[in-house]
C-alpha cells in the first residue's frame, strides 16, 4: 500500500468514527434534553439524517475499496489463467472507474442545484446543500482509487513477464 492510500484509510477510519461518535453523541444529549428538561435540540433527526449518516455512507465506499472489502464475483476469475485474469480486472476496475466518473458527475450537477436553491432538510431550517458535494467528491476519489489498482495491476504483469 502507498504512502497515499495508508494516509487516506487512517484518514477515512478517522472521519468515519468520529461522524459516527458525534452522532451517538447528539442522539443521546437529544433523548435527554427531551426527557429531562422537555426540550429537544432542534433538528437532530434532520441533522443525522442529512449529515451524519451521507458521511458515514459515503466515506465508507472508498475505505471499502482501500481494504478490498468490497463484493467481488471471482467465479470467471477464477477458472482462467492469471493474464486473463488480469484483463478481466482491469476492465473491471476501468469500468469502475468511469461509472464513478459519471456519478460524481451527477452528484456535482445536483450539488449545485442544491446549492443555487439553499436547500434544507424538509421542514426545518437546518441547512443540506453541503453535504451534497460529498458525493462528488467520494466518487472523483472512487476513480482514482480504480486508477491505481489499474496501474498496480499493470505493473505486477509487467514485473511478472519481466522475470520470465
Amino acid at each position: 500500500m502507498s504512502t497515499f492510500t495508508k494516509v487516506l484509510d487512517r484518514w477515512l477510519t478517522v472521519t468515519t468514527a468520529a461522524a459516527i461518535i458525534v452522532m451517538m453523541l447528539h442522539i443521546v444529549t437529544h433523548a435527554l434534553a427531551r426527557s429531562i428538561f422537555h426540550a429537544p435540540l432542534y433538528g437532530t433527526n434532520e441533522i443525522v439524517e442529512y449529515w451524519y449518516l451521507p458521511i458515514v455512507a459515503l466515506l465508507g465506499i472508498p475505505a471499502a475499496q482501500l481494504q478490498k472489502e468490497h463484493i467481488t464475483v471471482t467465479m470467471a476469475v477464477e477458472r482462467v489463467k492469471p493474464a486473463t485474469a488480469a484483463v478481466f480486472t482491469v476492465f473491471a476496475c476501468v469500468l469502475g472507474a468511469l461509472v464513478s466518473i459519471a456519478f460524481a458527475w451527477f452528484g456535482l450537477m445536483k450539488a449545485l442545484e442544491n446549492t443555487a436553491i439553499g436547500s434544507t432538510a424538509d421542514v426545518s431550517a437546518v441547512i443540506t446543500w453541503p453535504v451534497y458535494y460529498l458525493v462528488p467528491i467520494v466518487f472523483v476519489l472512487l476513480a482514482v482509487l480504480y486508477i491505481l489498482d489499474t496501474i498496480a495491476i499493470l505493473r505486477r504483469r509487467s514485473q511478472v513477464r519481466e522475470e520470465q
